[in-house]
């Protein structure tokens, strides 16, 4: 690894610990908002919530295989494998948030939970509790410590403090090279979280699926972004081939029978040749009702729908052999210049299956998404010393409000700040030290300031 961003990110991740304190308190219940199931299952999937503990009554297991991702009714993930104080079982794992679920969602009482082997929950069950099947066959459960979906969500550990505007007190007599020097390491600590993630997820479903899911969650946006990665998981790159846009169109929801009858011509066409792919197809990948995908239609531009979106992807995993080698830094401008030039006879004209088309021509993906698939993921991933000065030399031409009342709130009105702010490294680093320590305490008793004082870039 490159060692000055090694060493940047440490000289955060030290100031970070002293004002955090060095507890993580990983063995506390979830103490945030869950995310929705789906969600859950997908981190699941991919091996971000770790891969075996302790179990409430049955000893230790370990992951050997986690399933198979189940698309209908029943546990969520089929055909697993486990090894459960050093026995070998075979079988079915459902992940719930609480305990007590299983019994609401009437799992004890469904032969069809009968093979389960192992119950994933979030929340520590409450004092005896006993997840049993049909054949009252006690089933062994997992808690996930909170840490490891904190960590897997990129969510801050609680801190017990209280903000005012103390923070400005250090910074406003910070010199500017300081200043930059403590955003540097943020963001570099930043990349270290990202590319561990990456790591993880490339671990457990391999390089070219850990890159298709980044690219998915790049083109859904904020909105989408969930529902996009949770599409790119249950249509996986290896499965999708020629038909892939009829495979995530059908994947996804999109392919209703019938098109309204506002439908030109063109539209019904271009229907009609998804849905014959699509059909043969279906019972293959085709989601039971209640694994519906969680699509946010509106507010959102047209031409970011979620129809363009999953188009957008459909033809980007088409060309996917020539995409995928230039997912590094020194190749960023070919990255750039390919995924522009990305088109589609149908969706470079249109913006839903049954819309009107546009009046001209308008590109699948915009530099706002190459943007931030290269901020978020190709430097993140990308180790090299060149990869880590370009970064630090990236334009932002936008100031996301999110980061202007960080900025605000840390520097107030100081003007020396502003060419900082447009660079997307500081950006990356005010949204981490927002993460870290403004967004979820107060700051009368917080010991970011003092810290600050003593910060050596």
């Amino acid at each position: 690894m490159n060692e000055g961003r090694r060493q940047a990110a440490d000289r955060y991740r030290e100031l970070r610990r002293r004002v955090r304190g060095e507890d993580t308190t990983a063995a506390e219940p979830v103490d945030f908002p869950l995310p929705p199931e789906q969600e859950v299952q997908g981190l699941w999937a991919a091996g971000l919530l770790g891969n075996g503990g302790v179990t409430e009554r049955h000893g230790h297991v370990h992951i050997i295989d986690f399933g198979t991702w189940n698309r209908s009714v029943g546990p969520d993930f089929l055909r697993a494998e486990i090894e459960l104080n050093g026995r070998r079982l075979r079988g079915d794992i459902e992940l719930d948030p609480t305990a007590q679920d299983w019994e609401h969602h009437g799992h004890g009482a469904n032969p069809n939970f009968d093979n389960v082997i192992l119950h994933i929950v979030l929340t520590k069950p409450p004092a005896g509790w006993y997840t049993r099947n049909s054949s009252h066959r006690e089933i062994p459960v997992l808690t996930i410590p909170a840490e490891a979906v904190r960590s897997a969500l990129g969510k801050p550990a609680p801190i017990t403090t209280a903000c005012t505007e103390l923070c400005r007190e250090p910074l406003a007599a910070m010199p500017i090279e300081k200043v930059a020097g403590m955003l540097q390491s943020a963001a570099a600590y930043r990349m270290q979280l990202k590319r561990k993630l990456f790591r993880r997820k490339a671990e457990n479903l391999g390089l070219h699926q850990a890159w298709f899911e980044a690219w998915a969650e790049t083109l859904g946006y904020r909105l989408n972004k969930q529902a996009m990665q949770i599409l790119a998981r249950r249509a996986p790159l290896k499965e999708l081939g020629r038909e892939a846009e009829a495979i995530l169109f059908g994947t996804a929801g999109f392919l209703i029978p019938v098109l309204p009858e506002r439908a030109t011509d063109q539209a019904r066409a271009y229907h009609r040749s998804l849905w014959d792919a699509w059909w043969p197809l279906r019972e293959q990948h085709e989601l039971s009702g209640m694994h519906t995908l969680p699509w946010v239609l509106a507010p959102i531009r047209p031409l970011n729908h979620p129809h363009r979106r999953v188009a957008a992807l459909a033809v980007s995993a088409l060309r996917w052999q020539e995409l995928e080698p230039n997912f590094n830094a020194s190749a960023a401008k070919a990255l750039t210049k390919q995924l522009t030039a990305l088109e589609h006879p149908y969706w470079s004209y249109h913006c839903t299956l049954p819309s009107e088309p546009l009046a001209r021509k308008s590109a699948l993906v915009g530099s706002s998404r190459i943007r931030d698939f290269l901020i978020n993921h190709v430097y993140a991933v990308d180790e090299s010393e060149p990869a880590w000065q370009t970064y630090l030399s990236l334009p932002a031409p936008e100031l996301p409000s999110a980061v202007q009342q960080t900025a605000q709130h840390l520097f107030g009105d100081r003007e020396d700040v502003l060419p900082l702010l447009r660079r997307c490294y500081a950006q990356q680093a005010l949204l981490q030290i927002d993460n870290d320590f403004c967004s979820r305490h107060i700051c009368a008793d917080c010991l970011f300031p003092s810290q600050l004082g003593s910060w050596t870039p």
